[in-house]
């Protein structure tokens, strides 16, 4: 099976997909769900490069020493 087969056999079948009020619905759902997980997922990438960075600096205390 060829690439444009398969590209042209999905073509035609989103072509023949009634977008209506529910479908829209359900697609706005599915994209807020990915972005949910995107988002959590950067805010987890950036937590461990923080914790990265944080353990690589000397821990100071709140005064410097005379």
């Amino acid at each position: 099976m060829d690439i444009f087969s398969v590209a042209g056999s999905l073509a035609r079948h989103l072509n023949s997909w009634q977008l209506d009020d529910s479908s829209l619905a359900l697609l706005a759902l599915l994209a807020g769900m990915i972005g949910g997980y995107r988002i959590t997922g950067w805010h987890t990438q950036l937590k461990a490069r923080r914790a990265k960075i944080a353990a690589r600096r000397p821990q100071t205390l709140g005064r410097k020493a005379d």
